[in-house]
């Protein structure tokens, strides 16, 4: 189904919040940061400059026109501006905004959201969409072709918001231009009994994001879809079904600039398939632990132009604070030299993967990878080389996805042949 919600909408509705018991008319806009209220007021120049020293942000504002009610969160304010007729406008920009019903609800917690990852259908190996051809000797071609769409069971992943994979499907009845479209996705959702921060389970569909990144070595976006809350259901639930929100935040996921779009030809590192359904869940569960290395490690492919040597910086960095948590777990001393930090990573992985330290042994990789890493980041060293450089982000990144493919049970038979094939 389309959202009610879309980039470019622009809605002329009514207040439900604020300094006025009475109600206001704004004008809404949902753009590229979020959503973009325009304030009008009949009042003189003086007073909306007095205002814009201390401006009253409401917070949620919860807006209703003819489509419905909506609640815009996380707000500051861009200014006002005024004139001399006694007509003013005072911009406020909110970051996020839920379709919601018409009770009130402040959605800062929530009891369910649901976003999408690009790639990870193509990982979990699940589509709802079959195709069957049938081929005809007599004929020899091509005689039928079906195309079945139908949703499969979910795939529990756990953690401490019991973390589903769900499939879904839309199409269009009428063909654009003779094409018949069956669009599909595989959505991540998580629920809570009790309403728990939107960061929190946004946290949990942010450690989905930065395990598609790794899983395939690029950038891949994600969307929320829409949000649940308990206490905004128009009808008394009397099974698991419940009304589910659409919600707009576009900087819920990490924005590509310039990166390059996810194919379905990339072939990802491993498969779900490939890994260990408890090991899974214990990593989702330790968010704490193993969000930074992956967040930091993960952020210069959403910048292809950034400069070799800052690429290098922050997979160093991100291999650093990896080798920081793997001895927080392991409830060990952490290594006191990041050569020894290195091998520590490697020794976690329980081999030295040929993609990584290539023909060198696991101790000249570890001196030359921080060799590099010091050029770039004490100018009182020397600059490495920018193919070198280059290179070295390149292997530290890989020595990541390995860690990580390890840690989620996959076995170092399919890793090293993934890693033969160039994954």
């Amino acid at each position: 189904m389309r959202s009610k919600l879309e980039l470019g909408t622009r809605l002329i509705a009514h207040t439900r919040s604020g300094e006025s018991s009475q109600d206001e008319v704004v004008i809404a806009t949902l753009d590229e940061n979020g959503v973009e209220v325009v304030w009008p007021e009949a009042i003189d120049m003086f007073e909306a400059f007095t205002r814009d020293a201390d401006p009253y942000v409401p917070d949620p504002l919860i807006l209703r026109n003819g489509s419905g009610w909506l609640t815009v969160q996380q707000g500051r304010s861009l200014g006002t501006s005024a004139s001399s007729l006694g007509h003013s406008e005072h911009r406020i920009r909110y970051y996020r905004a839920v379709s919601a019903g018409a009770r009130g609800v402040d959605y800062a917690s929530v009891n369910g959201m649901q976003s999408s990852t690009d790639g990870l259908a193509a990982w979990a190996q699940r589509t709802p969409v079959t195709q069957e051809v049938r081929w005809e000797e007599a004929s020899k071609g091509v005689v039928e072709l079906t195309i079945r769409a139908r949703n499969l069971d979910g795939v529990p992943l756990g953690g401490p918001l019991g973390l589903e994979l769900t499939t879904s499907y839309t199409h269009s009845p009428e063909p654009t231009g003779g094409v018949y479209s069956i669009s599909t996705a595989l959505e991540v959702r998580t629920r809570s009994a009790e309403p728990v921060a939107w960061d929190t389970h946004a946290s949990a569909h942010r450690m989905i994001q930065d395990l598609m990144c790794l899983v395939y070595g690029q950038a891949c976006s994600a969307r929320i879809g829409s949000v649940m809350h308990e206490d905004d259901q128009e009808t008394a639930p009397t099974d698991e079904r419940r009304l589910w929100r659409d919600a707009y935040q576009p900087t819920f996921g990490r924005s590509s600039r310039g990166a390059t779009t996810l194919t379905d030809r990339v072939r990802p590192l491993f498969y779900l398939s490939d890994t260990k359904p408890d090991r899974v869940s214990t990593w989702l569960s330790e968010y704490a632990l193993w969000s930074r290395p992956t967040w930091i490690g993960v952020t210069p492919l959403f910048h292809q132009d950034l400069p070799v040597e800052s690429r290098l910086l922050h997979i160093a960095v991100a291999l650093e604070a990896l080798g920081a948590a793997i001895a927080q777990r392991d409830r060990v001393p952490p290594a006191r030299t990041f050569t020894r930090l290195l091998t520590s990573i490697i020794d976690s992985i329980g081999f030295a993967p040929s993609a990584v330290v290539g023909s060198e042994s696991i101790d000249g990789w570890c001196r030359a990878f921080n060799a590099a890493y010091k050029g770039v980041k004490h100018a009182d060293n020397a600059l490495p080389d920018a193919l070198d450089a280059y290179e070295r982000a390149k292997q530290g990144l890989t020595l990541l996805r390995c860690w990580l493919a390890v840690e989620l049970g996959v076995s170092p038979e399919v890793l090293q042949t993934n890693l033969s094939e160039g994954r």
